[in-house]
């Protein structure tokens, strides 16, 4: 015989799976090329835009993705190489046009949401490269940038001196988040890079993450605190969505 609380529990559950939705795929026509985008939508009116340049390949991302979209934040994940059958390196960067992320932001802003940018490593450049100039053709802002381990550097840097960031970096006034893990040399940059960054208006906040590395969440011989953090993705994106001003999630 089934006893009411089994049947609250089961209640439960199916309103839970109504609430959640399964990641669909959405193509945006643009003048470059049809880019590819996973979308898990989500009610509310958050919308996190994210470039991980992984070929689609992702996959702490996705879960991390699917996690954000039962919280209520949209999550979108356009395959930039993909769309330009660009290989996974650090060059293929360079190859996608500015103009085909814009277009993507576009896109991502007629939802009517809050869109906020989202990178992680060189993806990062291509944050701040479209962000820039989204700004200087005076569009609707996107409400800010979370820069994971962050690597802007030109060159590598000489002990010493002052590092000489990618062009983009200090010509935004979006509203940024740093995350450096604290196991990674590039940790004692995070003023400086900052710092450049504040020069054209953007309000930067920058955190370390205890005892993890960059790229923790993509590492085959990850540590248990790089796995702990890799399962708790989605809270820390939330915790810096907070940190961006928004407090509505």
């Amino acid at each position: 015989m089934i006893n009411l609380r089994t049947v609250l529990i089961y209640s439960l559950l199916l309103l839970f799976a109504s609430n959640v939705q399964a990641k669909v795929i959405k193509n945006i026509e643009t003048e470059d090329a049809d880019i590819e985008v996973r979308v898990f939508p989500a009610q509310g009116n958050v919308l996190l835009l994210g470039f991980p340049c992984d070929e689609g390949k992702s996959i702490a991302e996705e879960k991390t993705a699917q996690s954000l979209s039962e919280d209520g934040v949209e999550v979108w994940m356009p395959d930039m190489l993909g769309g330009f059958m660009l290989p996974k390196v650090r060059s293929s960067l360079a190859d996608i046009p500015t103009e085909t992320i814009t277009a993507i932001i576009a896109e991502a802003l007629k939802t009517g949401k809050k869109v906020y940018l989202i990178a992680s490593g060189p993806d990062t450049e291509l944050v701040l490269r479209a962000a820039s100039q989204w700004e200087a053709e005076d569009h609707e802002p996107v409400a800010g940038a979370i820069l994971m381990f962050p690597r802007l550097y030109k060159d590598t840097p000489v002990p010493g001196e002052v590092p000489e960031y990618v062009d983009a970096v200090g010509k935004t006034q979006l509203p940024i988040m740093l995350l450096e893990g604290g196991r990674t040399p590039n940790r004692w940059g995070l003023s400086t890079l900052s710092n450049e960054l504040q020069k054209s208006g953007s309000e930067v906040t920058s955190k370390v993450i205890p005892k993890v590395r960059g790229y923790f969440f993509k590492r085959q011989d990850a540590n248990r605190s790089e796995d702990v953090v890799t399962s708790q993705m989605a809270g820390l994106i939330k915790v810096s969505l907070f940190y961006l001003g928004e407090y509505e999630i």
